[in-house]
């Protein structure tokens, strides 16, 4: 396996990449990269392969990326399934002619279109009699796959691996825990909600296994649509408003603007600076014992097929035989639940905003938000346009916690973390941990790598806030040493 791979989330807004480097037992972060994929991926499916390798291949180009080795993931709720099942304790011959029949049961579209893989959660030796073995799989429309393969070849890229997202994911949290030795969340249930473009996935890991997952039609998306409905913007102003000026949390909103300061009262503003040997992420050595995420991929060849020709087969087949964690034990922590009583803040009742004059006037290329009442700020407006859905996203969640809880009532959820774009919007973390009374955090994967490469000319403050970002890309490229 390559010293260094890429990570490459091809996503319905953007693709995302990172290049990871292992060093002994530890890993470097080399680079970082994203760029808008231009409608060429639609709920999951790339419609256009050839637009999207193009694109994946001039971010690389442009960064000077010279890897070609990829893990990749596929995604959508139309054409992906990842389910955990349980079938009685029978022998390992058994069990291999059961579990594709199983899997079938459960496909929303037909047998015959689909790849399937599948890794068991427990070995049968570790079954006692009567109960039963509780077995992950994934399966996908090979059309589909087939799609990415496409776009990964149309840009110049070698597939050593496919997956689904919420195990990557799954992977992503591993690292953000310390590789299951810095942080004290390794056997708690933990809840992994993944904020995308079109939808929400929310999935529930015990340890290094993944429980299960839900996804949601509740997106950044449809966010942009608030905005855009309830202040009469265009989507393109709503989007950029929504990433430079949406909070979840409005404390106490001022009806009066702040008075400017004055120059000779403002306080200097010191230069960036390069960190110091002092300040870098800190490493640290993987023990070879230490059970990592279970894996489900294609075997793929390093080397990709001519553009012209098609992607090749796939062969979903188990990298390695998983081991079963210690059992974990009870948290110490409440079952999450939905506080009906922990309303959101809200702003006093304001006269209902109207559609806002097409401004005029503007240079090419800038923008700036239209005026708004003089009674009710911006970001206040803003709020009060996409605090619905937060709240319904909020009851999402909840729903799932509550399904867990009727499918294994000795569990709870100790902790929430947010990942994909929508985890980026202010304060999102804040609403949701007054909403479902559990810590709720952004999903850092970055927290026990070195980011020396890419902090010099990025800076540690934007790489913690990106984070989330990249938290399948980083899932995806550790694929390749878990």
């Amino acid at each position: 396996m390559a010293q260094t791979v890429l990570g490459v989330n091809m996503g319905n807004h953007s693709v995302k990449v990172v290049e990871l480097t292992r060093r002994g037992n530890s890993f470097v972060v080399q680079n970082l990269l994203v760029a808008p994929t231009q409608d060429a991926i639609v709920e999951g499916e790339v419609i256009q392969p050839d637009v999207v390798g193009q694109i994946l291949k001039e971010l690389l180009k442009g960064a000077g990326v010279k890897t070609r080795s990829a893990v990749i993931s596929v995604g959508g709720q139309r054409g992906v399934i990842v389910r955990v099942t349980e079938l009685p304790k029978i022998t390992r011959r058994e069990l291999a002619q059961a579990i594709p029949l199983e899997i079938e049961r459960h496909l929303p579209f037909q047998a015959g279109t689909a790849v399937h893989a599948y890794t068991l959660l427990k070995e049968p030796e570790e079954v006692a009699e009567g109960e039963q073995i509780p077995v992950l799989f994934a399966a996908a429309r090979e059309d589909l796959v087939n799609a990415y393969l496409m776009a990964l070849q149309e840009a110049g890229l070698s597939p050593v691996g496919v997956e689904v997202e919420p195990l990557a994911l799954t992977r992503a949290v591993y690292a953000a825990q310390g590789f299951g030795l810095r942080d004290g969340r390794g056997n708690q249930v933990v809840a992994v909600v993944n904020i995308g473009y079109e939808g929400t996935e929310i999935s529930f890991v015990e340890g290094t296994n993944l429980i299960f997952t839900r996804w949601v039609p509740v997106g950044g998306r449809h966010l942009t649509e608030d905005i855009r409905d309830h202040l009469g913007l265009s989507t393109e102003e709503a989007e950029r408003i929504k990433v430079e000026e949406a909070t979840a949390w409005v404390e106490q909103p001022q009806l009066q603007p702040p008075q400017p300061v004055a120059e000779s009262e403002a306080p200097a503003v010191p230069p960036p600076s390069t960190p110091t040997a002092s300040e870098a992420s800190p490493t640290f050595e993987l023990p070879s014992a230490e059970p990592s995420p279970p894996t489900i991929s294609f075997d793929l060849p390093t080397e990709p097929t001519p553009p012209s020709a098609a992607p090749p087969p796939l062969d979903f087949s188990l990298e390695f035989e998983p081991t079963q964690p210690p059992p974990p034990s009870a948290p110490a922590t409440t079952p999450l639940e939905f506080l009906p009583s922990q309303t959101p803040p809200t702003a006093p009742s304001q006269p209902e905003l109207q559609p806002a004059a097409e401004a005029t006037g503007i240079p090419s290329g800038e923008w700036t938000p239209p005026p708004a009442p003089e009674s009710v700020p911006l970001p206040v407006a803003i709020y009060n346009a996409i605090s619905p859905r937060l709240i319904e996203l909020a009851g999402e969640i909840a729903r799932s916690v509550e399904f867990l809880a009727s499918q294994r009532p000795n569990l709870a959820v100790a902790h929430v973390y947010l990942a994909g774009g929508g985890a980026l919007l202010k304060d999102l973390d804040r609403f949701l941990e007054a909403q479902l009374g559990v810590p709720v955090e952004r999903l850092n994967p970055f927290q026990y790598m070195d980011l020396s490469p890419v902090a010099g000319r990025l800076g540690r403050d934007y790489l913690e806030q990106v984070a989330p970002l990249y938290a399948v890309a980083v899932g995806l490229a550790l694929w390749a040493y878990l």
